[in-house]
């Protein structure tokens, strides 16, 4: 039985030639020394615009550098200095709590939650009920930080909505929940991308394995919980990794609503952060504390990812 001509050789001489004799293959992986020459451009961008301010940034955590007095232009490398201040530092450690909760409770749980709630329930609604309420749920995503932190505040504060829907003109939830009103803010600003991504998740849904449910006599509880979720699982460990990372540099939201107050309640480490190199003019220690936040953004990243591949 004679054996059909390898991919890459010649037609003509494939039943004689040899290893060497064949022709290399197009898709071959291959390096070309002329691809560092084109690429030369982008990588000296690179390590100018990205990796050298950001080794510059981890540099000046370890300075005693201030915004105004004498540091400001003599200052010196302080080796640990910094690190022993944090260490010590009791606002650092409820501020990097206080980050956690505000990152993964309002953003990777109560802003994924919420989108998929409201993907669900405008799926089989009529077409101008799903539009209005799309429409709402879009538009308060795309609102600047400036005005869903004054509607809040307009809405929680004394003699807000809240206050006149209680009958209670003094009630102020922004001072006796700041934490609560803003991650119930922050959440409510992120739904609309949350459930426009489910929204097309739920469209890509076979339609065949929701009759075939149908047919079986399944429950709507039961679809949802045997083919609606187990489909989606991709959509919702992506949307709460975009989620987190988009609260976590939420810093105008936070600081217009309460600056961190009140007595640090919501003093999150965007916002520490600022307050220390802009307020208390500590630049170096600001730049620490900025080291920290991208070294937690990472872990947080990568505690998502290791969770998606690990269940794949």
């Amino acid at each position: 039985m004679s054996s059909a001509p390898a991919i890459g050789t010649d037609p003509a001489h494939a039943g004689s030639a040899g290893p060497s004799q064949r022709r290399e293959r197009l898709d071959k992986p291959r390096v070309e020394t002329i691809s560092f020459v084109l690429l030369a451009p982008s990588a000296f961008l690179l390590v100018v615009l990205f990796l050298g301010p950001v080794f510059y940034a981890i540099y000046l955590g370890f300075t005693n550098l201030q915004l105004i007095g004498i540091h400001a232009i003599n200052y010196r490398f302080t080796g640990l200095g910094n690190v022993a201040f944090m260490l010590g530092d009791a606002v650092f450690y409820k501020s990097l709590w206080l980050t956690v909760v505000f990152v993964v409770g309002s953003g990777a749980i109560a802003t994924t939650l919420l989108g998929l709630v409201l993907a669900i329930a405008l799926q089989d609604c009529i077409t101008p009920v799903r539009w209005i309420s799309s429409a709402t749920a879009i538009l308060a995503w795309t609102l600047p930080p400036t005005t869903i932190a004054f509607l809040w505040m307009a809405t929680s504060t004394q003699s807000g909505l809240i206050a006149m829907l209680a009958g209670n003109m003094r009630l102020d939830l922004l001072y006796q929940h700041a934490m609560v009103v803003v991650s119930t803010a922050n959440a409510w600003s992120l739904a609309g991308l949350a459930m426009t991504m489910f929204s097309a998740a739920l469209r890509n849904i076979p339609g065949d394995l929701m009759e075939a449910a149908q047919l079986e006599g399944a429950s709507a509880v039961q679809t949802l919980m045997r083919i609606t979720l187990p489909m989606l699982k991709p959509t919702i460990v992506t949307c709460a990794l975009l989620m987190m990372l988009m609260t976590f540099g939420n810093f105008t939201l936070i600081y217009l609503m309460t600056g961190g107050g009140p007595g640090n309640e919501t003093n999150i480490l965007p916002v520490y952060t600022y307050l220390q190199g802009f307020k208390f003019h500590n630049l170096g220690y600001a730049a620490l504390l900025g080291n920290v936040m991208v070294l937690l953004s990472a872990c947080l990243g990568g505690l998502f990812v290791w969770a998606t591949r690990s269940r794949r």
